[in-house]
């Protein structure tokens, strides 16, 4: 019964120590010096700046390099596999072979351009993954263009695949 007691009183210090202003705690034990320390945390915290203007800009920048590797990607693997005499391996690679020179393309961007900050390695991705996600879409919305990057077949091709994507004047 006498330990049931002490649990209260010590449970009753404590919520009087957090109504006073002293929620951060070491070892259940709070000292000036241990709030002084929180203060000063808490104050470095708050004078952290905010995204700067060049730092939203390399975010763009990242988001634009993406959708460009991926681009870049499918038409280098496309226009190579055209070529003849290249190892029989190659020809077989497929959306692989696209995947490929796209990482490597991303991967340059990734090492010649400050892009090394977990928002724009994610801005990075997400263009990648909205080029290629999103080809489909472009190409039927803007066959003209796709059919003279790409053949006129492979343009058809995507066009007739994204006939729900095309944007209208009307809505």
């Amino acid at each position: 019964m006498n330990a049931v007691i002490d649990q209260k009183a010590a449970f009753a210090e404590r919520l009087n120590r957090i109504n006073r202003g002293c929620q951060f705690e070491h070892a259940d034990v709070i000292g000036h010096h241990t709030q002084r320390h929180y203060n000063k945390i808490a104050a470095r915290l708050a004078k952290q700046p905010q995204r700067s203007f060049s730092g939203t800009v390399l975010i763009s920048i990242a988001f634009l390099c993406g959708m460009t590797a991926v681009l870049a990607g499918r038409v280098s693997y496309f226009h190579l596999a055209k070529t003849e005499g290249l190892p029989p391996a190659f020809y077989d690679l497929g959306e692989r072979g696209m995947a490929l020179f796209a990482f490597v393309l991303a991967a340059l961007f990734f090492l010649f351009l400050p892009l090394s900050t977990r928002p724009r390695i994610m801005a990075l991705l997400a263009g990648c993954l909205l080029m290629h996600y999103g080809e489909i879409a472009v190409a039927a919305n803007a066959p003209e263009v796709w059919s003279q990057i790409f053949s006129p077949e492979y343009a058809a091709s995507l066009a007739e695949q994204g006939k729900d994507y095309r944007l209208t004047p009307t809505g």
